[in-house]
């Protein structure tokens, strides 16, 4: 296998995982939702804004260990409720390997903000 190769899956991989954050950003209204696209950062400054929070505090994913874990379990678990969605949407998003389908769901099934609301 070529180099060029695994650099086309690398991104391939990438691309699919990102994507749904930045149509999560898109339908909230943010005004940079192609911040996602951000290598380690990007999906949690996207999601923290998309929950009404700053972007900072994505910089929780640093600390060792408990950082990602704590920003995932955040995210996961206050991302439905400042949606309005069930609070099943917490299980589909925290399961490993589940989430990475469940956030393509999440993203595709969420209605649009209105614009009005969005400048707010």
């Amino acid at each position: 296998m070529t180099a060029g190769f695994f650099i086309l899956f690398f991104v391939a991989v990438f691309c699919a995982l990102v994507f749904p954050v930045f149509v999560i950003g898109r339908r909230r209204g943010q005004r940079n939702p192609w911040a996602a696209f951000i290598p380690l950062l990007g999906i949690w400054i996207v999601l923290f804004e998309s929950i009404g929070r700053s972007g900072w505090f994505s910089l929780l994913v640093f600390i060792p260990t408990l950082g990602p874990l704590a920003v995932l379990m955040w995210t996961a678990v206050e991302l439905p409720a400042h949606h309005a969605r069930s609070r099943w949407w917490t299980l589909a998003l925290i399961v490993p390997l589940v989430n990475l389908i469940g956030y393509w769901f999440y993203a595709f099934t969420l209605p649009r903000e209105d614009a009005s609301l969005a400048a707010t």
